[in-house]
């Protein structure tokens, strides 16, 4: 009778660290599929332990007016593991609100807003897409990393300040800007195409390089007041390749061609090309 008793509390004893070990991994990363988030009481799924990694093990599809993932503790990671996060337009797919956060490799799409995090957040590998609003947003020293954000309502990328866009795609943003980069911050080796307004934008003290921008409604590229542009292409868009409303906004080593005017403002250091003539 003893061994029969302790056979059965050991076999539930393994049942248990088996259900445990499922919900996080032995790295410690946390688990989290559709039948995980309903089983913990739906949508959005509530991310609030500081310090945290969080992985997808299957793709989430959310509900209307519903959030997917809700972060209302700092330092956390996301992981999307190549799955998707699917919205019913409205809501958010990933938002952040209780600090800086990682979100990498996967999809977010069909939200109000994709991405929405805060200061000093990385976003790394992930797609934006088709959501009615924004594709993704990040607050000030944050870093934005091989996205791509396309065909959103308005913007496609949004930073704050002193915030780095590189090798991202934005493209057929329907009524905003391709990226759209806060003050001192950097834009280099992306493509903003097709966007509605601007490729890329950026008010104040930006370094935009590298970047090819192409056949968007209004102007390629926009920098004002002490933005440097260098090494960007900007084609066929509606109306500039290049608009900087001040001189203190230096160009040099780019290539403009098919826009209605090549460049405007701004103060040229030299070696442009200009629909195939130096200027």
């Amino acid at each position: 009778m003893k061994r029969m008793l302790s056979g059965a509390v050991l076999s539930a004893a393994v049942m248990v660290l088996g259900l445990a070990a499922s919900a996080g991994a032995v790295d410690g990363t946390i688990d989290i599929n559709q039948a995980r988030v309903i089983a913990a009481g739906g949508f959005p799924y509530i991310v609030s332990s500081p310090g945290t990694s969080y992985r997808l093990t299957g793709s989430l599809t959310v509900p209307a007016s519903k959030d997917g993932i809700d972060v209302n503790a700092s330092s956390v990671t996301i992981d999307l593991n190549g799955f998707s996060i699917t919205g019913s337009g409205s809501g958010a797919g990933i938002k952040a609100t209780g600090g800086p956060t990682t979100v990498e490799n996967g999809t977010v799409i069909g939200f109000h807003d994709g991405v929405i995090l805060l200061d000093n957040s990385i976003v790394k590998s992930v797609h934006a897409d088709l959501n009615a609003h924004n594709g993704i947003t990040v607050g000030n020293n944050s870093v934005i990393e091989g996205c791509a954000a396309n065909s959103n309502a308005n913007n496609g990328i949004t930073t704050g300040n002193n915030s780095v866009d590189s090798r991202c795609v934005a493209n057929s943003s329907q009524t905003g800007t391709g990226i759209q980069s806060g003050d001192f911050g950097v834009v280099e080796g992306c493509t903003a195409s097709s966007n509605g307004v601007f490729g890329i934008s950026c008010h104040t003290g930006c370094t935009i390089s590298g970047n090819a921008t192409s056949n968007n409604n209004t102007t390629g590229i926009v920098a004002d007041n002490s933005t440097l542009v260098l090494h960007n292409t900007s084609t066929s868009n509606g109306v500039g390749g290049l608009s900087a409303s001040e001189a203190t906004t230096g160009y040099g080593e780019n290539v403009f061609n098919g826009n209605a005017q090549n460049v405007s403002g701004g103060t040229s250091m030299k070696n442009n090309v200009c629909s195939g003539v130096l200027c």
